[in-house]
């Protein structure tokens, strides 16, 4: 729409301003507003039986964030919070071991195998 044909018979320079307009949007809600133009034209042109290796499509970077750390305070408040021994032994096997929630499930029914 924006140069009012088709996205296969673009050339790689309409692409590329194309994805730069939309990436210097300021009223773009997000930035996965513009990894999915990216990912719609790669798919476009696989399924159009196109090379989508002709086209420099920029790759996408992952943002690297750091997990969310409890502090001691709060972890000594998390295990002391439930009222049933057995859940307070839960979680502190799923903060002491690394589990996931669905792990320490399995292993609460007996279904955990290592």
């Amino acid at each position: 729409m924006h140069f009012e044909c088709l996205p296969t018979e673009l050339d790689e320079d309409q692409i590329s301003d194309y994805l730069y307009h939309v990436q210097q949007q300021h009223n773009t809600p997000s930035e996965s507003y513009f990894k999915h133009s990216v990912y719609s034209l790669r798919f476009l042109f696989r399924l159009e039986g196109l090379n989508d290796k002709r086209i420099a499509l920029p790759s996408i970077k992952k943002e690297h964030k750091l997990p969310i750390v409890l502090s001691r305070e709060e972890m000594k408040r998390l295990l002391i919070a439930p009222k049933l021994l057995k859940h307070r032994i839960l979680l502190g096997i799923l903060y002491g071991c690394g589990l996931r929630c669905m792990e320490v499930r399995s292993y609460q029914t007996g279904t955990y195998r290592l």
